[in-house]
């Protein structure tokens, strides 16, 4: 009898299978999604894309109303409307023809409707959630979420300095390949040596791995060039490396919170990933610091923060396929111990749903 050794899977870079397209988008959906921040939702409508779908957002006093970006008339765009008031409530009223949408996406005014006649209920618009944390709009496509948003404790803690990065573009990677890569510590003395590894120094630490709740969580030590997120300010002309207790925490799927811990405080890298299709993603990052406190220093923390993000995007850019393959595919391979935290990742990327193809 012969037997057929089984190959590894195949896949066209110019794009992900339809199936595995389907597979990403159905195994996101039931999360919180960052799609904007707070301070872009002021006076007017705004039109976002999520998991390759168009949505419009409007504040209405206290409620944050998400629907899909159409009318339910003709179709045209509602994120070209604006806000308005009907019987003393805001509403969205659609720049075509004036049909206008209130809390939940109930059809409050039809301007055309006769005189005598309801507003049937099939003109009502279906509504997804939204929440407000941390300075920006979170939205879930599906009724109930898998999880709560993830935690993030030094956001609302006085001893604590945050910046945010502004991020001039989108991503042109899947959400999941960026919260991978800013997971990945191996790869510090290769793309940002001098800052955060050494290439004469390339081991990987000894990392330990496990779940809790809706986290996964990664630690380990290691030592790190001196610099802004590591030395105090004025020890790094006689620093030469620093050493790091560093503590991931994924919220599953699209958020990390990377704690660095040295002798003299904490400095945090906090990211949350929009994806806005399968190759595209929107993320907001921040960066917290218990040390070094003068804002007159927030400018040089930016810069650094800012120019290692630049080290990386060209490479998370450049990788494929886009969406993170299944390890039965045999596409990537991961290497023990070092990959431990991203083996760790994938496994419930697969376990979600969300990792299915290529």
């Amino acid at each position: 009898m012969n037997v057929i050794a089984k190959r590894p899977a195949t896949y066209d870079e110019d794009g992900p299978s339809q199936d595995a397209i389907a597979g990403f988008y159905d195994g996101m959906r039931p999360f919180w999604h960052p799609v904007l921040a707070s301070r872009e939702l002021a006076g007017k409508p705004v039109g976002v894309r999520l998991l390759g779908r168009r949505l419009v957002l409007a504040r209405l006093e206290s409620e944050i109303l998400a629907l899909g970006d159409v009318c339910r008339h003709f179709q045209a765009q509602l994120s070209l409307g604006e806000i308005v008031k009907v019987a003393g409530r805001a509403a969205l009223q659609c720049p075509y023809h004036g049909w206008t949408f209130g809390a939940g996406g109930q059809c409050v005014r039809i301007p055309q409707l006769a005189a005598g006649r309801k507003i049937p209920s099939s003109a009502h618009l279906p509504s997804f959630a939204a929440q407000e944390r941390y300075g920006l709009v979170w939205v879930c496509l599906t009724p109930e979420a898998k999880y709560p948003v993830p935690d993030f404790p030094e956001y609302d803690d006085a001893a604590f300095r945050k910046i945010r990065l502004e991020e001039a573009e989108p991503s042109r990677t899947s959400s999941t390949r960026m919260i991978m890569g800013t997971l990945d510590d191996t790869h510090f003395p290769w793309v940002h040596e001098g800052i955060l590894g050494d290439r004469d120094h390339p081991e990987p630490p000894n990392h330990r791995a496990w779940r809790a709740d809706n986290e996964l969580i990664v630690q380990y030590e290691t030592e790190q060039p001196a610099g802004l997120s590591t030395a105090v300010v004025g020890d790094t002309a006689r620093q030469v490396t620093v050493k790091v207790v560093y503590k991931g925490h994924v919220g599953m799927p699209n958020v990390i919170r990377l704690v660095k811990t040295m002798d003299h405080g904490r400095y945090v890298v906090w990211l949350a990933t929009c994806p806005v299709d399968f190759k595209t993603s929107r993320n907001f990052w921040i960066f917290a610091r218990n040390y070094d406190l003068d804002p007159d220093r927030d400018a040089a923390y930016e810069a650094i923060s800012a120019h290692v993000r630049l080290q990386d995007k060209p490479i998370v850019e450049s990788q494929r396929p886009w969406l993170i393959p299944p390890f039965w595919t045999q596409i990537e391979l991961p290497m023990g111990p070092g990959d431990l935290p991203l083996v760790e990742y994938q496994k419930w990327l697969e376990e979600l749903g969300i990792s299915t193809g290529v």
